[in-house]
């Protein structure tokens, strides 16, 4: 991967950092949150043709995700909440809006999971990238399910189905890593890994009940429980960047 991602980088500046870089690189192992980070970098310097300087060696990447982190993993836990209950209610005669809500959400928790799993990669690296691989998986399968949604093809429900439980899995995942790296709060951690067990046997039990009265309720404190985990996250990884950054200026 180190070597697809430098030729994403100009041939000029390869020549002058290229090596350095590679050697920083060969040095971590990669999580999401580096290659989202390298990205960012190679299409700066195609641009601009400057170095990477301070991004090499990512004296800042700590704290940056932190602050980004957290704060899309807030908004991706709220926006889930009322975007998947706005579903729920309305079932087949749901509007685009909601459709919007659920994308922004998957979008926000996509950035939520790279910035706040850059040192869990450090030491569970395969989990860390499915833990980012499904919900991502998991948003492409609802923006297809959406698409489908008022075309008359039935298949559009269960493509939503499979979206939702990979972000779900997947968020599960990302509280596993973090739980057992301890690179974040562990109380965040068991908070979102128990209620992404809550929402997964929730929504297992809403999906296979034909009775719809009290099961969609669970199924939506299941959903609450989720997002709450998601905004316990977020909201600790705010306050971590706050110490971090007091420290830095003790």
């Amino acid at each position: 991967m180190t070597r697809w991602l430098l030729r994403l980088y100009p041939a000029r500046w390869r020549d002058r950092y290229g090596d350095e870089f590679a050697a920083v690189l060969g040095e971590r192992t990669l999580g999401p949150f580096d290659v989202l980070d390298i990205l960012l970098g190679a299409i700066d310097a195609q641009l601009h043709l400057r170095g990477v300087g301070a991004r090499s060696d990512h004296r800042k990447g700590f704290p940056m995700s932190l602050r980004l982190g957290g704060a899309a993993a807030m908004a991706g836990g709220a926006l889930w909440l009322v975007a998947m209950t706005w579903i729920l209610l309305f079932d087949s005669n749901v509007g685009s809006g909601a459709w919007v809500l659920l994308l922004l959400a998957s979008v926000a928790l996509l950035v939520g999971l790279a910035g706040l799993s850059a040192f869990q990669a450090r030491q569970h690296p395969v989990l860390i990238w499915a833990a980012f691989s499904l919900p991502a998986i998991g948003a492409l399968l609802t923006i297809l399910g959406a698409a489908m949604n008022g075309s008359g093809n039935e298949y559009w429900w269960g493509l939503f189905i499979l979206g939702v439980v990979a972000t779900i899995v997947g968020s599960g995942l990302f509280a596993l890593a973090t739980w057992r790296s301890a690179a974040l709060p562990r109380s965040g951690a068991a908070v979102l890994g128990i209620a992404s067990l809550i929402s997964f046997a929730t929504f297992v039990a809403q999906s296979g009940s034909g009775d719809s009265n009290g099961v969609v309720a669970l199924f939506v404190v299941g959903l609450g429980a989720f997002s709450v985990g998601w905004i316990v996250v977020g909201v600790q990884a705010i306050g971590l960047d706050r110490q971090v950054a007091a420290a830095g200026t003790v």
